[in-house]
C-alpha cells in the first residue's frame, strides 16, 4: 500500500473521529422530559395564551410570569455544557413562557453588522447542523412578531445583555434601535413598569447595559452584579435601585442543585414583586463544579419547583428556568389571580 494511500486513510479516519465528536458537542446530551400531573380543566390551561384572561390593569412586575434562561441556546457547540433549550423561541412563546434572557454580540461582516445570539464564547445557530448559520436578533425578532399577530393579547419581555466585553455598547444599541425603529409597533421601550393594557401585543424591552450611545431607548434597565459564588449566601437575592423601579435578583448561576432550590425557594418565600418592584427568581444553574450541565441540573431543579406548592392568587415574579416546558410554564403562571 502506498504512503500516498496511507495517509488518505488515516486522514479520513481522524476526520471522521472529529466530526463524530463534534456532533456529539453540538447536540449534547438526551432529552429528558418531566412528568407531573396538571389540572388542564383551567380555561387559562391553553399556554399560547394565557394572559387573555389576566386585567389590563395589573402591572407587569405583579404578573408571575414563566421565563426562560439563554433563551435561545439551542442549537449550539458543545451542547453538554452551553445548551439551555431544547425548543425554539417561537416555541417557548406558544408554551406558555413571557420572558426570554437573549444574549448578543456584535458579528462584523462586509456587508454591514449584526447581532448574533451567543452564550458565553459559544454562538447559536438556526439549527442543529455543523454548518448552520448564526442565530441572529432578527430571526428572534420575526418569531415573536409572528407570535404577537396571531395572539395580540399576549406580551413578551425580551431582556437583552451584551455578552461579550469588548464588544461596543453603542454599537449593539445603535443595531438594536435599528431593529426597533423598523418595527416600532412591535415594541414598548419606556423605562417606567406598564400594565398589562398597555403592553399586550407588545415586546417590553429590558436592557442589562447603560446607554451609552445616549439615545434613551434602553427600555426596563435591569442591571444587576454577577452573582457567581459558589458558597451559599445568607440572603440569595439582592437589591438595585434605579429611578424607575426596584429590582430583586436571585441568579445564583453556579450553585449545586441543593443550594440553587434553596436559593429559589428562599425568593419565593420573601418575593417582593408589587407595582414597583420586579423579582427576578432564575431556577437555572450550571453547577458548582468546572464543567456546566444546565440540563443535568434543570431534570433535578424543574421537577423540585413541580412539587413545590405554588399559592394561588399571589405574585411570584418572574421565574426563570432552562429546558422550560409547558407543564412547568403552567405550574408557574396558574399562581396569578385570574
Amino acid at each position: 500500500m502506498s504512503k500516498g494511500r496511507v495517509f488518505r486513510i488515516i486522514s479520513g479516519a481522524m476526520i471522521a473521529v472529529i466530526v463524530v465528536i463534534l456532533i456529539a458537542l453540538f447536540v449534547g446530551d438526551d432529552d429528558t422530559s418531566v412528568n407531573v400531573d396538571i389540572d388542564m380543566s383551567k380555561q387559562y390551561a391553553d399556554t399560547a395564551n394565557w394572559m387573555s384572561y389576566l386585567s389590563d390593569s395589573a402591572y407587569l412586575s405583579e404578573i408571575t410570569l414563566p421565563g426562560t434562561h439563554d433563551s435561545a441556546a439551542r442549537n449550539i457547540l458543545f451542547g453538554y455544557a452551553a445548551r439551555c433549550q431544547d425548543t425554539s423561541i417561537n416555541q417557548q412563546l406558544v408554551n406558555g413562557y413571557r420572558y426570554l434572557d437573549l444574549r448578543v454580540a456584535v458579528d462584523e461582516s462586509s456587508e454591514g453588522n449584526k447581532l448574533k445570539l451567543v452564550h458565553g464564547i459559544f454562538n447559536c445557530h438556526k439549527d442543529s447542523s455543523l454548518f448552520s448559520d448564526y442565530l441572529y436578533l432578527q430571526d428572534i425578532t420575526a418569531d415573536i412578531y409572528k407570535f404577537l399577530e396571531y395572539q395580540p393579547q399576549e406580551t413578551v419581555v425580551v431582556n437583552i445583555k451584551i455578552e461579550k466585553a469588548d464588544d461596543s455598547v453603542a454599537e449593539v444599541q445603535k443595531l438594536l434601535s435599528e431593529e426597533i425603529k423598523s418595527n416600532r409597533d412591535y415594541w414598548y421601550t419606556d423605562s417606567q413598569i406598564p400594565t398589562l393594557g398597555e403592553v399586550r401585543g407588545k415586546i417590553v424591552l429590558a436592557t442589562r447595559f447603560e446607554d451609552k450611545a445616549d439615545i434613551q431607548m434602553t427600555g426596563l434597565q435591569m442591571l444587576w452584579q454577577d452573582q457567581n459564588n459558589t458558597i451559599p449566601t445568607d440572603i440569595p437575592y439582592e437589591l438595585y435601585v434605579n429611578d424607575s423601579f426596584r429590582l430583586w435578583v436571585q441568579d445564583r448561576y453556579k450553585y449545586s442543585v441543593e443550594n440553587k432550590y434553596e436559593a429559589l425557594v428562599d425568593g419565593l418565600e420573601n418575593c417582593e414583586a408589587d407595582t414597583n418592584t420586579f423579582f427576578l427568581n432564575f431556577l437555572s444553574t450550571a453547577g458548582d463544579g468546572k464543567i456546566g450541565h444546565p440540563r443535568g441540573y434543570a431534570s433535578s431543579l424543574n421537577d423540585l419547583l413541580l412539587e413545590y406548592d405554588l399559592k394561588d392568587n399571589t405574585s411570584y415574579g418572574i421565574i426563570i428556568v432552562d429546558f422550560g416546558t409547558p407543564d412547568l410554564a403552567r405550574h408557574i403562571y396558574y399562581t396569578n389571580a385570574f
